[in-house]
């Protein structure tokens, strides 16, 4: 057993306030909620037509997954809620890469997340959510609108976050929230361009108006943190201040509109500021109706998605719809992204355009309280200025057991 598994089984071993992965299981269909403990397990498999991400010579592959859960949830009445989960995984690859390809892979390999997250209410009005969520694995789950940029290089990914909501009066509410990710690639060569650091924090105020519209002020900043390449700095921080208006159409139909301004700057002094408006709009209705939608489009400075880039300005599109069929058995889903993330010329890379146009379509079928199976199909075509354009297709199908 390598270092980096030792050091993930340890850590496994001691509870930590985590996030990402540590709500609560789901209660659909009548799950069993009695008692602190809940258990469950999901066999899945996945398979993709061009495993490393690349224009010629594809390889396909599928990876099997074997995740056991265990949750522990104490509860204080309505004051306090902590949630604490353990997720060993078996991963079995059919056609993993050597070690000349620059990955870590074995035929079957040993990853897995341990989280908790915990809610306390202080006062009435005062909310305190804080969490951290350890995981080993090998994708990278950086998302933009739900879709993944997938990477398989093992790694270490710890997530934590905390955010505190308070009602100052029942018109105005307020809050503070945060963000630490850190990221390390056991592969050295890996590590070298893609270990990363980010920090995020907000804060904000919402106005009830009246008549479903709301009010909205954010002001935050953010870093970017990253090895640097031979001489030149990497990294980037990126200062941001919106307004915005939200309207309640009906219970179950809400929309959103934000707009502001980003000011952002390199590690790098060699390298110009980025100033920026941003904004985004969403538009959602909730789970009340059997037929569900949500759109959304964003515009602004975010983390980079290519190395050894320290940003991107990008434009982002999202949509997908939910239908219930058979009651609340059978859920249908439609997904569709469109994004578009700009990068200055840096460390020697050149300018230019990274796109992505992702459709999917997905199955959720509940059989009882206990079981349940899933499948779906997934497009990604990758169209790129910076780093190699290709085109991948995934389809994966699961199955799980809950007690």
């Amino acid at each position: 057993m390598n270092s980096w598994k030792k050091i993930v089984l340890g850590l496994m071993l001691v509870p930590v306030m985590a996030g990402s992965k540590g709500v609560a299981q789901e209660q659909d269909l009548g799950t069993p909620t009695d008692g602190p403990w809940l258990f469950s397990a999901r066999l899945g498999a996945q398979f993709s037509d061009n495993r490393d991400g690349v224009e010629n010579n594809k390889e396909s592959n599928v990876d099997v997954v074997f995740e056991p859960r265990v949750d522990y949830r104490f509860r204080d009445g309505n004051r306090t809620v902590l949630d604490l989960s353990v997720l060993p995984m078996v991963k079995w690859h059919s056609n993993p890469r050597d070690n000349s390809q620059g990955s870590g892979q074995n035929d079957t390999e040993l990853f897995g997340t341990a989280a908790a997250e915990l809610s306390h209410y202080f006062t009435e009005r005062l909310l305190l959510n804080v969490g951290d969520a350890i995981t080993y694995s090998d994708d990278p789950e950086i998302s933009n609108g739900g879709g993944p940029v997938r990477s398989s290089n093992n790694h270490l990914w710890n997530n934590a976050h905390a955010k505190f909501d308070y009602d100052f009066t029942d018109q105005l509410t307020g809050g503070m929230d945060g963000n630490y990710s850190i990221k390390r690639y056991s592969d050295s060569v890996v590590a070298d361009t893609q270990d990363e650091d980010i920090i995020a924090g907000n804060a904000n105020l919402k106005y009830k108006m009246g008549s479903g519209y709301k009010l909205l002020g954010t002001v935050g900043a953010s870093q970017f943190k990253n090895k640097a390449v031979g001489s030149a700095s990497r990294g980037s921080t990126v200062l941001s201040a919106g307004a915005g208006v939200e309207k309640t159409f009906s219970p179950d139909l809400i929309g959103k509109v934000m707009a502001g301004y980003q000011h952002g700057e390199y590690e790098n002094d060699a390298i110009d500021a980025i100033d920026t408006p941003n904004g985004s709009a969403e538009l959602t209705m909730r789970a009340a109706s059997a037929t569900r939608f949500r759109v959304g489009a964003s515009y602004g400075l975010y983390a980079p998605y290519v190395r050894p880039y320290s940003v991107q300005t990008m434009t982002a599109v999202n949509a997908g719809v939910d239908h219930d069929i058979l009651g609340k058995r059978l859920t249908v889903s439609l997904n569709g992204q469109y994004s578009n993330g700009h990068y200055k010329e840096e460390s020697g890379a050149p300018e230019g355009d990274d796109t992505l146009v992702m459709v999917g379509v997905r199955a959720d079928y509940r059989l009882n309280r206990n079981w349940s199976l899933n499948g779906g199909y997934t497009l990604e075509n990758w169209d790129s200025d910076v780093r190699e354009s290709f085109t991948r297709n995934l389809v994966d199908c699961g199955v799980r057991a809950q007690l």
